[in-house]
């Protein structure tokens, strides 16, 4: 696993690998990592809760990451990308 510095990119578009975090209140944060989910019947993107604080890793799916934005932006008050992406290999 390594952290890849993102503090130069300015780019609000999502994309699979960057890492969110998003709040109702600010004392209650969660992070999450955007993915792409591929399964023999269906894909779609989704976020996996990096706290994983329940049994489900991915937290929404939806068959668009710009509907999977929109779903995540209209639940939660405060939305942003963190400045960095987490890549797993």
């Amino acid at each position: 696993m390594k952290v890849i510095d993102k503090r130069t990119e300015r780019n609000n578009d999502w994309n699979v690998g960057d890492v969110i975090c998003y709040w109702n209140k600010s004392n209650k944060k969660y992070y999450g990592l955007i993915c792409e989910i591929k399964l023999p019947t269906d894909s779609g993107f989704g976020v996996i809760d990096l706290e994983n604080k329940t049994e489900s890793l991915v937290s929404f799916a939806f068959p668009l990451i710009d509907d999977l934005e929109h779903l995540v932006r209209s639940e939660f008050r405060h939305v942003e990308k963190v400045n960095a992406k987490l890549v797993i290999e």
